[in-house]
């Protein structure tokens, strides 16, 4: 066979028909959760797909070297395709993953954040990666935020879209929120968002978004309540935009033995259960390293939130840094050290910037910090160039990079490796089952002591 004849046995990419629809084979899943194929030497991202789907695709968008498709029809599925648990799949966007099955969820999830440090961090993790472990699929949220259609019927938005799906329940949150909480909702005056937030005992805070008119209406409803009697079974408190109109604007979690007071304002984790897996592996590690003589004295909580870590880890330490720009998460990380033995005679919390307050001469001698334990959990977008810079001034001997993006948390685990740093341990975590949301936390170990 010359150069330019053909080997029939190797299968040549399908053209387009005349529709626009192509055929191809999904390779992996991506961060975000889509499906990549290739076609014709152009990446095609294809969501609500399997690795090794093969599928019939409707291309909607052309870009530079990749192209954006839906699915038409599913020629043949992949290893764990499922048939989705809740009914409003495929229309809702709050879950991407429901069409594969748990075991294989978590395996895409731990193929993704190596293929992110493969790609953006140049760093093999292959031999590091553990997790993520089998975790509660459904019904594991805390905290939802729903939009109100034109008939007052709470939903979430449509995928790719501002339309709202309204909902008859919604499997990631508790059985209680899909029998009362949601049809107490709609009986409500109309508003365009509601946040419900729930502590897991029974208890819970909803925060009513809207047209300031609506507060009389508002007031009115919370006024007709005899005296002591909550608007529904187990509410702790509402607000409208913020303003506490009856009970509390807190609730108080529990997690691994400590009370933590959190306001409708501060952020806290969306899942109790693998908030307290987290918080199990990161005292396994430490313990190690205490163990073998290399645990400094201070627990540095720089992305403190509520204090979740300062409470948690305090005793652990002789001493603890809690750091965060956020007033309305240290307002409460500040109360929840009051209310914590452990952690009250040694943790201090700081509110502003990181590189401000790290550069305040009175916080600690620098050799504090070069004997500290430091975690940062910082927001997708993660630490950045200047971040990173940050924590290389005061050069941690021991660092908790906790990441919700696998590509940012590469990136910058990159960086610290080139600092001298050693990646030592990297876990994934299903904090969200059904969603194509990764957790992951790294232990980085300074290489000079």
């Amino acid at each position: 066979m010359n150069d330019k004849q053909t080997d029939k046995s190797v299968e040549q990419p399908r053209q387009p028909d005349e529709s626009g629809m192509i055929e191809v084979t999904i390779e992996k899943l991506v961060t975000g959760g889509d499906g990549l194929a290739r076609h014709e030497g152009q990446a095609v991202f294809v969501p609500l797909t399997v690795p090794q789907d093969r599928v019939r695709v409707a291309v909607q968008e052309r870009r530079k070297g990749f192209v954006r498709a839906t699915v038409e029809e599913i020629l043949e599925p992949g290893p764990g395709r499922q048939d989705p648990p809740c009914p409003h799949y495929g229309q809702c966007g709050g879950c991407d993953l429901q069409h594969l099955d748990p075991e294989h969820q978590r395996q895409a999830k731990a193929d993704i954040v190596a293929d992110c440090f493969k790609r953006v961090g140049k760093m093999d993790v292959s031999e590091l990666l553990t997790g993520p472990t089998a975790a509660e699929d459904l019904g594991y949220r805390n905290r939802i935020r729903v939009f109100s259609n034109p008939v007052n019927h709470y939903g979430l938005m449509r995928r790719g879209t501002h339309e709202v799906v309204p909902l008859d329940s919604c499997a990631l949150m508790p059985e209680q929120f899909n029998r009362d909480i949601l049809n107490w909702l709609r009986m409500l005056p109309p508003a365009e968002q509601i946040v419900v937030r729930m502590d897991g005992r029974g208890g819970w805070l909803v925060s009513v978004f809207g047209s300031p008119k609506r507060m009389k209406v508002m007031r009115k409803v919370i006024g007709a309540l005899p005296e002591g009697e909550p608007p529904a079974p187990g509410c702790q408190g509402l607000l409208f935009n913020n303003l506490p109109l009856w009970g509390r604007d807190y609730l108080i979690h529990e997690i691994a033995g400590h009370k933590y007071r959190v306001s409708a304002k501060s952020f806290f984790q969306g899942n109790h259960t693998a908030t307290e897996e987290a918080l199990a592996v990161i005292r396994e590690w430490i313990t190690e390293l205490k163990d073998d003589g290399s645990l400094g004295v201070m627990l540095g909580d720089l992305f403190c939130g509520v204090g979740l870590f300062s409470l948690a880890l305090a005793d652990l330490f002789e001493k603890v840094v809690a750091i965060d720009s956020d007033a309305n998460g240290c307002r409460d990380a500040k109360n929840n050290i009051k209310h914590s033995e452990a952690a009250r005679d040694k943790a201090r919390v700081f509110t502003g910037r990181l590189a401000k307050i790290l550069a305040q001469p009175d916080l600690a001698p620098p050799v504090m910090w070069n004997a500290s334990f430091c975690i940062v959990d910082p927001p997708r977008a993660g630490l950045g160039k200047d971040g990173v810079q940050t924590l290389l001034e005061v050069r941690p001997r021991h660092l908790l990079y906790m990441s919700c993006d696998p590509a940012t948390l590469a990136r910058d685990a990159a960086a610290f490796v080139e600092a001298g740093y050693e990646a030592r341990k990297l876990r994934v975590l299903d904090m969200f089952p059904q969603t194509s949301h990764i957790e992951t936390m790294l232990l980085l170990v300074k290489k000079d002591g």
